[in-house]
């Protein structure tokens, strides 16, 4: 079986941040590290291997720096690791770069993260089985295999309920936080995983150009930060002037 998890490059600790031109986030960040949705996806692809056999293949988007994250799944157990070279925010392109890349690789079974640190939108995983024309499910806690071309996953559905949902393969799994511990990666080991060429691909290399990955539909027309609405108002005076102010600040909100 090939399994295929999509490994997003999060910034690892931030500082300064601020609302920069073009209505985006502005930040420093000293490294960059892996989504812990898609490190719980790679912990649960090494246990699949281990049942199954077949291979393990971490993909990536962005610039050199997010090879970084690339190197911690080869660490842990990815067989080959894949980044495409296309630097993408906004959650649709991303969904279409990964579903550009992941026809030209191929797959079983795909593996992404419920959602990410950073946008936290939940959207990139569902889009791209959407693009692939495959089946999912979205916030899965267990995965076996049932035959030789099927797997049965449970989901959570929100409230303490799940369901089990049998899907035929290939298909792509969302993965909850919790499916599997996360392993702690010895610094030697992440030392060997570096020296590793990881396979670069470019938009052309799958298809795109950087007018495809262009926002359509909607447009951000602003961010800023949280504007207080409410603040606190100490009421002073005697006891008796007190409960006087309270009783008149409540008969204000009912």
């Amino acid at each position: 079986m090939k399994i295929v998890v999509c490994c997003k490059a999060v910034p690892g600790s931030v500082t300064d941040v601020a609302v920069g031109e073009g209505n985006a986030l502005t930040y420093r960040s000293q490294f960059q590290a892996m989504n812990e949705c898609d490190e719980y996806a790679m912990e649960e692809a090494i246990v699949l291997k281990r049942q199954m056999g077949g291979e393990i293949i971490a993909l990536t988007m962005g610039g050199i720096t997010t090879q970084e994250v690339l190197y911690t799944a080869a660490a842990k157990g990815a067989d080959k690791i894949i980044r495409v070279d296309a630097q993408v925010q906004d959650p649709r392109a991303a969904s279409k770069v990964l579903a550009a890349a992941l026809k030209k690789i191929g797959g079983d079974l795909i593996l992404t993260g419920t959602q990410s640190r950073d946008s936290l939108s939940s959207f990139v995983g569902v889009a791209t089985a959407q693009q692939l024309d495959v089946p999912f499910a979205f916030a899965v806690t267990a995965i076996e295999k049932d035959g030789d071309n099927a797997i049965r996953v449970r989901k959570e559905l929100g409230g303490g309920r799940s369901a089990d949902v049998r899907l035929p393969l290939p298909a792509l799994v969302c993965i909850q936080t919790g499916i599997q511990p996360l392993n702690y990666v010895p610094p030697a080991r992440l030392m060997r995983a570096r020296q590793q060429r990881p396979t670069s691909l470019s938009l052309a290399d799958i298809g795109l150009t950087q007018a495809d990955l262009a926002p359509r539909g909607y447009r951000i027309v602003g961010v800023a930060p949280p504007q207080r609405t409410r603040q606190a108002q100490m009421i002073e005076g005697s006891p008796a002037e007190v409960v006087t102010t309270l009783l008149a600040k409540m008969k204000e909100v009912r």
